[in-house]
């Protein structure tokens, strides 16, 4: 065995300071080696198809409004190789303008003959990802689609029409090598069979994807039993296999799909919170194979850029959601997949002998290059509770180069810890060993890797500023405007009609659409604004309803559910006569606001009541302005300037807006606002202030964590839970220190978004100068409703405030923003 050669380097004793130790060469004295690792290059082992991330639900719909240069830094750290987590494929949806999670995407052919290759923002971001590796695998796959097909989604007119969206993507100059069927909603055999049939002719080089179910590989013995089923199909794709968001412990496949002669992937799996979900993803990497024999994997959504009231919030490998400051979160899950994506490519092989588990609760895979012996070995330690030694051999025409050590320290939340180059290594003899910590990613590789260092100028929690407005002019025909962001339907710019000129922005989709899993049966609607803090203002549109059997303008809007928006909606019928809805998706209903018992409410059950409603002199088909103004409790409904109705109602306290349809009609929007019709509250600046609690769930539950910090944030999707394994029971309190005596005389406060465990329901207010003797100087009771709540209290100084849940949903307490006010403020009453 050659002499050890003992790194020295300054990187490598910062590597240690961290808690990773280095390589080192053969024959190190010091630690017993625990395991080896034998790598050998002539081992068996499948081809590795790729790491991607998906784009679908509407989930990239915010990154198209960025602002460059942090538009291009969020595109570097995704698809750039040797800087972010160069992503080896990208899924896309085949817009089908139906919800199909948070969103509907445009279709590219909304009846026959009605082509048009630019709609959307899908093309852009293969362009982009192309542009950044133009080795990158392109994969399309359909949610919901046009309702003009006969027969169904199953039909020939669907196979002309993914033949046709393959047509658009040569037009972007753009390869696509993957499509599948409907996602998430079964198969029929002898439709891809027909396709497989259709796309040899035109399209030979595309590969076809069965059958992207949901944590169900029914499929893999459907192509085992059926050989022209088999013959038709070129991989064999299931969702979530590590089960849905949970730690990805165990990743199965099935023993027919594993049989068959043809890669398996998981091609579809949940990413998590940005900066949550590293450990399961490093997890679901190794175990993917090692468990299911799946050789590509695939995370949704590739970039969490939705408005946070939509459902499953940061969902994502990176946060975009501040499209109109330019900031965004980078967290630790882009460097968990760079660890594999760096050092590898599509086309390597993997190692069976180099891959497995060890003893001590760590799972390793070791890959190869086909053209030269560059190898590398991914090791990660999320199970593992004590450190480990291991030897790695390399053998059977392997790269005696050298070995580069990179690692992940998925314990820290210091983006410093992650995808640090610990230190180099000469395996001379073939062999070397490190000792491993428990909660990392270890990457042992010949092949370099560069960490990128990109940020935002931004910082985090700036709003869109109020006034808004929004007139249409400056865009070209069928074009999204922005931050507005389509539900259900679609919206885009068109020439205005009868008799104004410009540019307007119109519902298109007439033929309602192939809905998946039953979200697109409700009307066409699109949101815009801050969910953050929007809170007393007026918001007006120009509308020409023409044959529209109503048209919506939406106001306060706390969340949009399938079905449901919890926030206020003013209908204007044909007629001209008008409603004022209040509506809400929590589970509770409108009228708990008003003290009645909603304890038995079904969860997301949808409950509307009508608030107010007349008649206006209306024309259909003249242009008319319609206007909601909120100030605390009052809702003043306008008509063409006229106020035409009053009400007092304090269900829904702040949100964006929004502009609806009826199904499926079409009608156009012009001279959006949004302006302040009170003073805007002044909040201590989330930046400033640190929370505590009595109690918190900080483990990994569902894709998130609900420690402290969570409730002061500035993201509504995030919240501060109390203890439930095991329960702890209430009361509970939350604590800010808002890091230096302020004047302060209330707080408000936002329930969890999704209306469920945790809502207060009755509080207690203390403050404090030390933060040891508190003094009460509020209490009462809120409803159990998602609208943002309210406690104040004479004007005084402290640096610590208390909120204290004496009773809450489910014996729970939960927050998901608190703010504390200064004066002039003068918070209305909840």
């Amino acid at each position: 065995m050659a002499s050890l050669r003992i790194l020295t380097r300054l990187v490598v004793v910062t590597g240690l300071l961290l808690g990773v130790t280095a390589v080192s060469g053969p024959g190190t004295a010091g630690a017993a080696t625990d395991a080896t690792i034998n790598v050998d290059g002539q081992s068996a082992g499948r081809t590795f198809d790729g790491i991607g991330g998906l784009s679908a639900g509407a989930s990239s719909r915010l990154l198209y409004d960025y602002p460059d240069p942090e538009r291009s830094q969020i595109l570097d750290y995704l698809f750039k190789p040797g800087y972010g987590a160069a992503m080896q494929v990208l899924k896309v949806e085949i817009g089908g303008d139906t919800d199909s999670t948070d969103g509907a995407e445009p279709s590219h052919m909304r009846a026959p003959g009605d082509l048009d290759c630019d709609r959307g923002y899908e093309w852009w971001l293969m362009e982009e990802a192309k542009a950044r590796n133009p080795n990158i695998k392109l994969y399309g796959l359909e949610w919901g689609a046009p309702g003009y097909f006969s027969g169904g989604f199953w039909s020939r007119d669907n196979i002309d029409y993914i033949k046709s969206w393959l047509g658009c993507a040569q037009r972007h100059g753009l390869s696509v090598d993957y499509v599948g069927g409907w996602n998430e909603s079964g198969f029929d055999k002898g439709w891809y069979e027909q396709l497989d049939q259709a796309l040899a002719t035109s399209y030979p080089n595309v590969r076809i994807v069965a059958a992207d179910q949901y944590q169900n590989w029914s499929v893999g013995t459907a192509l085992r039993q059926d050989p022209a089923f088999a013959e038709a199909v070129d991989v064999a794709g299931a969702h979530d296999s590590c089960t849905a968001r949970t730690l990805y412990q165990h990743c199965p496949s099935s023993a027919d799909a594993q049989a068959l002669d043809m890669p398996l992937w998981d091609s579809e799996t949940s990413s998590e919170a940005h900066d949550v979900g590293a450990g399961p993803i490093a997890r679901s990497l190794n175990r993917d194979y090692l468990d299911g024999r799946m050789t590509a994997h695939i995370y949704w959504s590739l970039i969490a850029a939705w408005y946070p009231d939509l459902p499953i919030a940061d969902t994502g490998l990176m946060l975009a959601e501040w499209p109109w400051s330019g900031y965004y979160s980078i967290g630790s899950s882009i460097w968990s997949i760079a660890q594999t994506t760096q050092f590898t490519e599509p086309g390597w092989r993997y190692l069976d002998s180099g891959s497995g588990y060890l003893d001590g609760g760590a799972s390793y895979v070791s890959l190869r290059s086909p053209d030269s012996g560059d190898h590398t070995t991914v090791v990660e330690t999320m199970d593992a509770t004590e450190p480990t030694t291991v030897r790695v051999a390399t053998t059977g025409g392997l790269s005696d180069g050298t070995v580069h050590e990179w690692a992940t320290d998925l314990t820290s939340t210091n983006q410093s810890d992650y995808f640090v180059h610990v230190g180099d290594v000469d395996p001379a003899g073939g062999s070397y060993q490190a000792t491993l910590q428990p909660g990392h990613v270890y990457t042992f590789t010949t092949m370099p890797g560069h960490k990128g260092l990109a940020r935002p100028s931004a910082s985090a929690g700036e709003q869109l500023p109020v006034p808004f407005q929004e007139n249409f002019d400056g865009y070209r025909p069928e074009q999204l405007a922005r931050y507005f962001s389509d539900v259900n339907g679609a919206f885009q710019t068109e020439p205005c009609r009868n008799g104004r000129a410009g540019t307007c922005y119109e519902q298109v989709v007439s033929t309602q659409p192939i809905a998946w899993n039953g979200r697109g049966n409700t009307d066409p609607s699109t949101v815009f604004g801050d969910p953050r803090w929007w809170g007393d203002y007026t918001v007006r549109t120009d509308v020409l309803p023409e044959n529209s059997r109503y048209v919506e303008l939406w106001g306060r809007v706390e969340r949009k559910d399938p079905g449901a928006v919890s926030g206020y909606r003013l209908r204007l019928m044909h007629d001209g006569s008008w409603q004022l809805l209040g509506q809400d998706a929590s589970g509770t209903s409108v009228s708990a606001a008003r003290g009645t018992d909603c304890s038995a409410c079904a969860p997301h059950a949808v409950h509307t009541t009508r608030l107010a409603a007349g008649r206006a002199a209306f024309d259909p088909d003249s242009w008319h302005q319609v206007a909601l103004r909120f100030r605390g409790d009052q809702i003043t409904v306008l008509v063409d300037g006229a106020q035409v109705g009053e009400v007092r109602d304090r269900a829904h306290t702040a949100g964006q807006a929004g502009l609806a349809v009826s199904g499926w009609d079409r009608a156009q929007f012009d001279d959006v606002a949004v302006t302040p019709s009170g003073p805007t509250p002044q909040f201590v600046p989330q930046a400033d202030v640190s929370a505590t609690a009595t109690t918190a769930h900080t483990a990994n539950y569902r894709g998130y964590t609900f420690d402290a910090s969570r409730a002061v944030d500035d993201r509504p999707e995030t919240y501060w839970h109390s203890e439930f394994q095991p329960h702890a029971p209430l009361p509970q309190s939350i604590t800010l220190d808002l890091g230096g005596q302020r004047s302060v005389n209330g707080l408000s406060y936002q329930p969890r978004l999704d209306g469920s465990n945790g809502m207060m329901t009755a509080y207690d207010v203390s403050v404090s100068d030390d933060g040891s003797t508190y003094t009460p100087v509020a209490s009462g009771n809120w409803a159990a409703t998602t609208s943002t709540k309210f406690a104040s209290w004479p004007e005084r100084s402290a640096r610590y405030v208390r909120l204290t849940a004496t009773a809450g949903v489910g014996g729970f307490a939960s927050a998901a923003e608190i703010r504390v006010a200064q004066p002039p403020t003068s918070l209305p009453p909840s």
